[in-house]
């Protein structure tokens, strides 16, 4: 079976084209803005708060049709100033690092508002969500959240024979 972020980049491929603006709200090590530069996408945004970790995927993936910034992705508003075609986000903590820096409720939930908002309509969001112990609380209030929003299509794509294991989010923007 294939991966959940491997789900997420097939989900996404359908809205990437020449001019595409792409947002990779949890840069990392940057898989996902490869990705994204792979479909010959016209930007790419990428959003990391680990410094070390930003300047490190910085170097590997600094390209001209990439804008990179060390901050929190519950700040792309002050960033972005046009509309997106695709945003994937990997919530969570980065793998290979301190595994104490994870994403947060409120500071992720407040990311995704802005992220709709910056949404083409047609545009596609996929979230990998993590449930692990301190992730739960991220899932479900993420997960609440969504409920609310009426301008969306949502659907949950998960393991149904594994507890607390990565699981995706995928929506469309209808309005």
């Amino acid at each position: 079976m294939k991966s959940m972020v491997d789900l997420s980049h097939e989900f996404l491929k359908p809205v990437l084209h020449k001019q595409a603006i792409c947002v990779d709200a949890t840069l990392g090590q940057g898989k996902d803005t490869y990705f994204f530069l792979s479909q010959n996408v016209h930007k790419v945004y990428g959003f990391e708060i680990q410094r070390d970790v930003f300047e490190s995927t910085k170097e590997q993936l600094d390209d001209q049709k990439t804008c990179f910034y060390n901050v929190g992705h519950e700040h792309m508003e002050e960033y972005i100033h046009e509309e997106v075609d695709a945003i994937i986000f990997n919530f969570g903590y980065f793998p290979h690092g301190d595994h104490g820096i994870t994403t947060q409720s409120s500071s992720s939930v407040s990311a995704v508002r802005q992220a709709l908002k910056l949404l083409k309509v047609k545009g596609r969001m996929a979230l990998v969500m993590y449930p692990h112990e301190s992730g739960q609380e991220e899932a479900k209030c993420m997960e609440e959240f969504l409920k609310t929003q009426t301008s969306i299509q949502v659907q949950k794509i998960q393991n149904l024979l594994v507890d607390h294991c990565p699981y995706l989010l995928l929506i469309e923007k209808r309005r």
